[in-house]
């Protein structure tokens, strides 16, 4: 049952914009399991321009879930730099038709209508092949789409990531500054003796830099184990943040197969429900003799069986 409220209540404990990173897997698997499944070979995906059509209709679902339940910034990685190699050169070509599809006629009219604002990191690394390759060619599609788009401030912010290789947008970065740009930082580190402060100063400038606006450090990230393993996809994000402040969910399903109930409750349990940990030196006061040994038999029910530990591939059954 949908709670109208839940949205107002979101913004309320996020002022700053709940910002998630949602690392979509199994999209071929997805696109198999609805659509291939009565076929002789159903793992074969014959038509992939109406794979890509389908996916595309089923990003925008789960966008418009995320920022209906009152998220204001959304990071998909969509494509990794190593896509273009390590599927061979079909897969590579299949990719970079696909990109395009983020900045058709058909999701221009989706971002208008859902007065969403759209931006894409990671597309320098495109612009290091070959300037006739059509990998570079895509590379200044979304650059151009970017100077011409009209942003404005308040509409909640989707970043595609897109083949990012953040070293290198760093070094693009440290390279692009002046000599006074980079002492004006060197004086702010030097004139501020808290590390969380300096932290957060050179998360700005560098995030700006990365997405080419304001996006807050990340809340949470959604991937999937739906292979049993428990990957982090997302490597600007990561290389940004380095993972601190950040809630991790894994679906054992491909990810685009979420419901509104299940985000909801993800969403919920990060902004609303009290988690166990202490701020002081120890965890005086919070535990008893019962509780402490119905934890240690827990533990050590759970130590003994090596198939408790989460990450392990997943073990196929028919």
């Amino acid at each position: 049952m949908e709670d109208p409220s839940f949205k107002t209540r979101i913004q309320q404990r996020y002022p700053e914009g709940l910002t998630g990173v949602f690392a979509v897997g199994g999209t071929r698997t997805t696109y198999i399991l609805e659509q291939n499944r009565d076929k002789p070979d159903p793992g074969r995906i014959e038509d992939f321009a109406a794979h890509g059509e389908y996916l595309l209709r089923r990003y925008w679902q789960l966008i418009d879930l995320f920022f209906d339940l009152g998220g204001q910034n959304m990071i998909i990685t969509a494509f990794s730099f190593r896509g273009f190699y390590n599927r061979g050169a079909e897969y590579g070509a299949l990719i970079t038709q696909e990109m395009g599809r983020f900045i058709d006629e058909s999701s221009v009219e989706y971002y208008r209508s859902q007065q969403i604002d759209p931006y894409f990191t990671g597309v320098d690394t495109l612009l290091l092949q070959p300037e006739d390759s059509p990998i570079h060619q895509m590379g200044q599609q979304f650059v151009a789409f970017q100077k011409n788009w009209p942003y404005r401030a308040g509409r909640p912010r989707l970043v595609w990531e897109i083949a990012s290789m953040p070293l290198y947008s760093f070094w693009q970065f440290f390279q692009s500054l002046s000599e006074t740009e980079r002492a004006q930082i060197d004086a702010q580190i030097a004139s501020e003796t808290n590390l969380e402060e300096i932290y957060r100063m050179l998360y700005r400038r560098f995030a700006q830099a990365a997405y080419g606006t304001d996006i807050p450090m990340p809340h949470f990230y959604m991937g999937t184990n739906k292979s049993g393993d428990l990957k982090w996809r997302s490597p600007m994000p990561l290389a940004l943040s380095g993972g601190d402040y950040l809630r991790m969910f894994y679906t054992p399903y491909p990810t685009l197969f979420i419901t509104r109930e299940t985000l909801q409750t993800m969403l919920a349990d990060l902004a609303f429900n009290e988690r166990f940990y202490s701020a002081k030196t120890d965890y005086g006061g919070q535990y008893t003799p019962e509780l402490v040994q119905a934890e240690y038999e827990r533990v050590m029910a759970l130590s003994t069986d090596p198939e408790t530990t989460l990450g392990l591939a997943r073990k196929v059954t028919t």
